[in-house]
């Protein structure tokens, strides 16, 4: 008896005096899934910052998209020229405009974006750059048509003899200014005036006007149009002449 009480006394001695006891199978455990959770914590924090830095990049993305779009809007440029309309109605009006780096001016003659892939651009000459009540910024434009795309009063459409030719008429529409794809060169010749050199003067040859209400062809020197119509022409022809 005396020895076993010996040996349970020791036992408690070698505690008290010497290492730190062992921890036991379930204090093993308790560490070592508290030492999971912390390495856990920090592969979370890792993985928090990569996300904030994604956040930060689709950020910073989304604002130079938005800027981008907003450098696309087409503008106007000057001082208002002439206003029209009263309260939401109101529109300004201006003789120029910027749209993607270019300037646009009255009397330019410019591509548009048509409506189906498959065709043409269209083609038509700036008369009007009006900005609504809203911001929009419009363009009128004369158009030009295309032989083919030119309805004969009895029925079909003209035969293109040139990928050059075109008809000029006094249909105007108006659309949105981002519509403009870029600048072009319409010669007016009267058709006992030569032809200029494709390579020396590129562009479309206009030779004939386009009565889309009358679907027909009339020369540029026919002075069958209304005075205002015809000083129109004359101008045009004229610009080139000189």
């Amino acid at each position: 008896m005396g020895k076993r009480r010996f040996a349970q006394v020791a036992t408690s001695d070698d505690d008290e005096d010497g290492a730190p006891p062992r921890p036991s199978r379930n204090e093993n455990n308790h560490n070592q899934r508290r030492r999971k959770k912390l390495h856990l914590s920090d592969e979370e924090e890792v993985e928090e910052e990569k996300l904030s830095e994604r956040s930060k990049k689709k950020k910073k993305k989304k604002q130079q998209e938005e800027e981008e779009e907003e450098d696309l809007e087409a503008q106007p440029l000057g001082e208002v020229v002439r206003v029209s309309g009263k309260g939401r109605g109101r529109t300004n009006h201006y003789a120029s405009f910027e749209y993607d780096g270019v300037q646009y001016d009255l009397e330019d003659p410019v591509l548009l974006v048509p409506e189906q892939q498959n065709q043409k651009p269209y083609v038509a000459i700036i008369k009007d750059i009006a900005q609504t009540g809203e911001g929009a910024l419009m363009v009128t434009g004369q158009w030009f048509y295309r032989p083919e795309e030119a309805e004969k009063k009895g029925g079909g459409n003209w035969q293109s003899h040139d990928a050059r030719d075109l008809f000029y008429s006094f249909h105007r529409d108006e659309v949105p200014a981002e519509s403009v794809m870029h600048k072009c060169v319409a010669h007016f010749i009267p058709q006992n005036k030569e032809i200029p050199n494709r390579k020396q003067h590129p562009g479309f040859i206009v030779q004939k006007v386009y009565d889309t209400e009358q679907r027909r062809l009339f020369k540029l020197t026919d002075k069958d149009y209304e005075e205002n119509k015809q000083h129109e022409i004359d101008l045009l022809v004229q610009r080139l002449l000189h």
